[in-house]
């Protein structure tokens, strides 16, 4: 039986980190959030040294943007970026290898890190709308921290598997070698316009990939 198709968001089908790139955008737009965050940066720095920092300090971040919006308004910033980042950076050879994959009846996914409502916007705009979505959770809450947990690496692999997708993967499609664990469980894996330095630590692991540009 054949596996599924699936594809990265980031730096894949569109150019640039969507999420990160909405963080930086939020916060040029908003001098007072842009205070808020340097007054509260000592605490977030001195977080992310700490075991599991990361993840931490990260929330700290998106919680200086989201923290009073309600649901309704930060659902239409994510859509107003959305349209904005697909505009600049569609990547089209990519965009049309997953055409040709859903033309021929193959299961298509697009797992990524990026936040989910901002991930399902940015695919609605590639006119993905119909492909299955296995994104970070993310759930807003206006006047707390957001429920938000990244799924990189081993944890893309491990939100799969819940979603339901059979591994070993049919075919699975990155730009970065942040993705190896997922690369690893593809029969075939493809990198679409890597840097260097992560062509090279893919094919030291895996050998010959195809590489699209």
């Amino acid at each position: 039986m054949v596996g599924a198709i699936v594809f990265d968001l980031d730096g894949t089908l569109v150019a640039g980190d969507a999420f990160g790139g909405f963080l930086t955008r939020s916060l040029r737009r908003n001098p007072l959030r842009v205070l808020a965050l340097a007054l509260t940066a000592p605490l977030w720095g001195s977080v992310r040294l700490r075991r599991g920092g990361r993840a931490r300090a990260e929330l700290l971040l998106i919680t200086s943007i989201t923290f009073g919006r309600s649901p309704s308004a930060l659902q239409r910033t994510f859509e107003e970026f959305a349209a904005d980042h697909v505009r600049r950076g569609r990547i089209e050879v990519a965009l049309e290898r997953l055409v040709l994959h859903v033309r021929a009846g193959d299961e298509v996914v697009v797992a990524t890190a990026c936040a989910q409502p901002l991930a399902r916007a940015v695919c609605r705009e590639l006119g993905l709308g119909d492909v299955l979505l296995v994104a970070s959770p993310f759930r807003h809450r206006r006047w707390a921290p957001p429920v938000a947990v990244a799924i990189r690496g081993e944890l893309k692999v491990q939100a799969l598997r819940r979603a339901g997708i059979r591994l070993p993967v049919a075919h699975a499609y990155s730009d970065d070698a942040r993705d190896l664990p997922l690369l690893r469980q593809a029969q075939h894996a493809h990198l679409v316009r890597p840097r260097a330095r992560d062509e090279a630590r893919v094919r030291a692991e895996l050998g010959d990939v195809e590489v699209l540009r």
